[in-house]
Formats: C-alpha cells, sequence, structure tokens
C-alpha cells in the first residue's frame, strides 16, 4: 500500500490542474526548468509513529542497516547518504525561518530520517521506489523527479480555486449553513454573492467563472493520455469554480478566510498551500501542513 500512498499524495496536489486552463498571474516566479538528464533523488523516508502503516513506531536500528544494505546492493543505484533527523530538522528550520506558522506545526520528533539516493540514468525508478517501499522500516519512498515535476504543473494554477457545491455532495460546507440550499447544487443566488464578494476584494487582480461544460473540456485537454478515465468522467461530474488571481505582494490570507465561508463554497485549492504541501511531503517526509499553516486554510 505504501507504494501507492506516495503516487496518490503527489498525483493529489496537482490533480486540480485538469480542470483549469493554466493562469500564471504577474507575481508567480518562474517554474524549475526539469531537464530528463536531471539527477534527482530518492528519498527513502523511515518510518515515524505517524507514518502510515508504521504501526505508531520509529524505524528501528536494524530496520535502518536492512535498508541501507538494500539501497547499497541495488545494481542501478550509484550513491547513498543518510539524513538524520536532527539534520532534517536544522534543513527544514533553515528553509522556513521566515514563516513561523509552519515551523510552529513541526516538531523535531515528527520528521523522519532517511536515505537518499542517486541512480544511474538507465535505472528504473519505478521499480527502485517501490522495492524500497517494500522494506520493514520505511514509512515513504519519494521519487523527488516526480514532484519537481508536481510543482512545475502547480506554478501554473490559478492563486486560487473556489470549488462550487454540487448536489449530493458530501462536504460540510455543502451539508449545513445554506439554509433552503443545504444538500443542493450551488444556487444562482449563491453565485452572485460570492461574484459579488470577489469583486469588492481589493487583492483579487482578476477571475474567470468556469462553467461544468468549461471545466470537462479543460479536464479532457489536460489528459489526453488517459482516454480511460475520461471515458467514464461525466460533464456533470466536474465542479463549477471561480478562478482566481492575486496582485503581487497580496495578503492570501484575507481573502482565503473570506471566500471559503461563503454558502456554496464547497472548498478552495490555494497554489502557495499546495506547493508547501509537495514540499513538506517530498524533502522532509511530512503529511502535509498542519491546520492553520501558513499558506493554507
Amino acid at each position: 500500500m505504501k507504494h501507492v500512498l506516495c503516487r496518490v499524495t503527489v498525483a493529489a496536489v496537482v490533480a486540480l490542474a485538469a480542470t483549469a486552463a493554466p493562469a500564471v498571474s504577474a507575481a508567480a516566479e518562474p517554474p524549475p526548468e526539469i531537464g530528463a538528464g536531471d539527477d534527482w533523488e530518492i528519498a527513502v523516508f523511515l518510518c515515524t509513529p505517524s507514518a502510515y502503516d508504521c504501526h505508531k513506531r520509529y524505524a528501528t536500528a536494524e530496520q535502518r542497516r536492512d535498508v541501507e544494505r538494500f539501497l547499497k546492493g541495488t545494481p542501478e543505484v550509484t550513491q547513498v547518504r543518510h539524513v538524520s533527523r536532527a539534520s532534517a530538522y536544522a534543513s527544514f528550520r533553515k528553509e522556513f525561518a521566515g514563516r513561523k506558522a509552519v515551523l510552529a506545526g513541526v516538531r523535531a520528533r515528527d520528521l523522519p530520517e532517511s536515505f537518499r539516493v542517486r541512480v544511474s540514468g538507465v535505472a528504473d525508478r519505478g521499480r527502485i521506489r517501490a522495492l524500497a517501499n517494500r522494506r520493514p522500516g520505511v514509512g515513504v519512498a519519494v521519487d523527488q523527479s516526480e514532484s519537481h515535476a508536481g510543482a512545475t504543473a502547480i506554478s501554473e494554477w490559478w492563486d486560487m480555486s473556489l470549488f462550487l457545491c454540487m448536489k449530493d455532495s458530501a462536504l460540510p460546507a455543502c451539508l449545513r449553513g445554506r439554509g433552503k440550499a443545504n444538500k443542493k447544487a450551488v444556487t444562482a443566488e449563491e453565485k452572485k454573492a460570492i461574484a459579488a464578494a470577489i469583486e469588492s476584494i481589493p487583492e483579487v487582480e482578476s477571475y474567470e467563472y468556469e462553467d461544468q461544460a468549461t471545466a470537462y473540456r479543460n479536464f479532457v485537454e489536460a489528459n489526453p493520455d488517459k482516454q480511460e478515465l475520461i471515458s467514464v468522467t461525466k460533464v456533470s461530474d466536474m465542479p463549477e469554480s471561480f478562478r482566481l488571481t492575486l496582485r503581487p505582494q497580496a495578503d492570501w490570507a484575507a481573502p482565503r478566510r473570506r471566500l471559503a465561508r461563503m454558502p456554496g463554497v464547497a472548498s478552495m485549492s490555494d497554489k502557495k498551500c499546495n506547493l508547501l504541501t509537495l514540499r513538506l511531503w517530498s524533502e522532509y517526509g511530512l503529511h502535509g501542513p498542519r491546520s492553520g499553516t501558513e499558506g493554507c486554510p
């Protein structure tokens, strides 16, 4: 199950891009260039009590030695380096030194120790990652080439997306607090109120409304190689949404807080939050930001 979890996590933070045409705000930094020859590492994070399928325990010393022997004994592996928990925490503190909310959400004991693995250019990276994931004491192995590709995709997203309630949605925001509209698809009145709220927020530079037909068309265009998925997806499966571009240097927290509470809004996607989630996962083996972390709802 662990070898599936990594793919699911990376895919989860880029999946929303499939329903929207790329839009880069004036404030967005250009995405990192990723070439086929770039020597990205595979990060093999060892168990911590909070890691999936680790039974609330850290990896033992014997498990750590076994994982190291396995990695060094794999023919395609060219380098293995160990990153201790203390070293990982020091790097984490340095990287997020200016972001107190992020630092406050993570303790030293939350971070896993890891092995960082480089492989030859002809190596089957997916196979090595999958085999590492099966070793006792491994929390999860992450191919950082996939994570960097994910970050590039996220950088092309809208700054914020508001996904609207659909009929029979199980999301709490759609089930209550909407009066007679509870458990129903977003109403015309709710959409009008949301648009008015967006227009009144000074941090918003521009926005677009995306109906289900447009969302489906974008989804199909973004997934030309996934015909099986397209064949079982209907227009009615796609949520309506508002796509927002924020002004350069805007405070993202205020519009996020205000719009997330609007009746008819099922959920929000925040580019900053998604990039943070992916970074914490791929570089530090953390399962996403804690509640209240900077850049997230």
